[in-house]
């Protein structure tokens, strides 16, 4: 492999991850995020590319594939589990059964509407999880491709920022508490960047509220991706006796959960917790970018449109499950 194919590439997607964290400076990319942003800008020098052979693609890969899981360790370190528990078990119970509907839901929907397996699981787990972070968290265990990847990326993001600009819309007319609309942003939103940008307009009460309860979906990622892994191998005897040998998830996501870990335990000084959270939002950003210089703008037209109805239907699903469950259970 030649070394400056290596560190070009990787040079590439960070130079794409700057620009992205620039432009969510500016109004309405602010909604978007940097991650969104950096995927939409990689498809776009993908474009410019057309046809011929990226010469930085070693390195773009590497980015794709290690890094990425660099930022999912990281990450961990964003979660608190006495503070998700401090929340109350109807929170949790709440978060619990917005995944689990969520995806069931769109992969449901998925398969009975033609959607490929993978691309189907992908937006399901966006959608209920943590958007664009869960969906390359859960890419490598199921295999899916990269054109996948970033296809999936775009439809939830899409859709989340049109929620999240209804939700901000619609806020003087559902007559919540800020605790209560706090929660519904938090429970029903996909990105962390959206439930912030939806929940902050109501005051800081609100916005901690929504953050607490989306951090307590973005817990749930371990488990999800536990459920996942032994879906997709148990029909595959040959990966399923290969596993059996080793640890039955990817050693990154240990990684991810041994982060929360040591944060809930605050063995983390402030200071450096706070670095390594921006590396870890700077990491998947540039995992993001070279998703999105790995796909071709044919894959758009290969999946058609059912894909994103399936991904609206389960989203509308999703607010007003979120609603009602809040409505019943009483949150003030």
């Amino acid at each position: 492999m030649n070394y400056l194919q290596f560190t070009g590439g990787i040079a590439l997607t960070a130079a794409v991850t700057f620009a992205a964290r620039e432009l969510i400076q500016l109004p309405v990319f602010n909604i978007l995020g940097a991650m969104i942003v950096a995927v939409i800008a990689g498809m776009g020098l993908r474009a410019l590319w057309g046809s011929a052979a990226v010469p930085v693609q070693p390195g773009i890969s590497f980015t794709a594939q290690y890094i990425l899981r660099a930022g999912i360790v990281l990450m961990g370190l964003r979660l608190n589990i006495h503070d998700i528990w401090a929340a109350g078990w109807q929170t949790m119970a709440l978060d619990i059964s917005v995944v689990i509907l969520t995806i069931g839901f769109i992969y449901f929907l998925g398969r009975r509407y033609m959607v490929e397996r993978k691309l189907s699981t992908l937006l399901a787990v966006g959608t209920g999880v943590c958007g664009a972070a869960a969906i390359g968290a859960i890419a490598p265990i199921i295999k899916a491709k990269e054109e996948d990847v970033a296809v999936s990326v775009a439809i939830v993001a899409l859709l989340g920022t049109v929620f999240t600009v209804s939700y901000i819309a619609l806020l003087p007319l559902l007559g919540m508490t800020p605790h209560a609309f706090g929660t519904f942003a938090g429970s029903t939103l996909h990105e962390l960047g959206h439930v912030i940008a939806a929940a902050e307009p109501n005051g800081s009460e609100s916005g901690e509220m929504a953050i607490l309860v989306k951090l307590g979906r973005v817990a749930m990622l371990t488990p999800v991706a536990f459920v996942l892994n032994w879906l997709y191998t148990s029909g595959r005897r040959e990966e399923a006796e290969e596993q059996s040998k080793s640890l039955p998830v990817p050693l990154f996501l240990v990684g991810f959960l041994a982060a929360a870990g040591v944060n809930t335990f605050g063995l983390v000084p402030g200071e450096l917790k706070g670095i390594l959270i921006g590396a870890s939002s700077f990491f998947l950003t540039m995992a993001m970018a070279a998703m999105g210089l790995n796909v071709n703008w044919s894959a758009f037209v290969r999946v058609g449109r059912n894909p994103v109805l399936v991904c609206l239907t389960g989203s509308v699903l999703l607010s007003v499950y979120g609603l009602a469950m809040i409505r019943i259970a009483g949150f003030q």
